[in-house]
């Protein structure tokens, strides 16, 4: 049975949120020197980049500020190529890329959410 988009945008934003858990409070030299939390984040990052390739081309063309050929070859290159993972690279991404991305996901899903009692 083939999984629908809502899905794989729950993927997505499940491993936002996983991201932002092991790396709370942390700065480069803590994540860097955390064999742990770096696997982790690693993983999530392969489970983005996975569910970014079954996203539609509708939501892909309504969001064009996010790097959806980017966000596939990371995932392919912590995959395929996990033993030449720039570290750097991927505390940029925890740091710089989650918000932009998330937003992006969460925009369309809060705008269908009905009114909470007392809005």
């Amino acid at each position: 049975m083939a999984r629908s988009e809502q899905e794989w945008i729950e993927d997505i934003l499940t491993a936002v949120a996983d991201i932002r858990a092991d790396t709370m409070g942390m700065d480069f030299a803590a994540f860097s020197g955390n064999p742990a939390i770096i696997r982790s984040v690693l993983y999530s990052i392969g489970v983005i980049g996975e569910a970014a390739k079954h996203v539609s081309d509708g939501l892909k063309t309504d969001n064009p500020q996010i790097p959806w050929r980017a966000v596939a070859r990371m995932r392919d290159r912590v995959v395929h190529e996990y033993f030449r993972t720039n570290i750097r690279r991927v505390w940029d991404v925890v740091t710089e890329d989650l918000d932009p991305l998330e937003a992006a996901l969460r925009e369309p899903r809060d705008a269908q959410l009905p009114d909470q009692p007392g809005d």
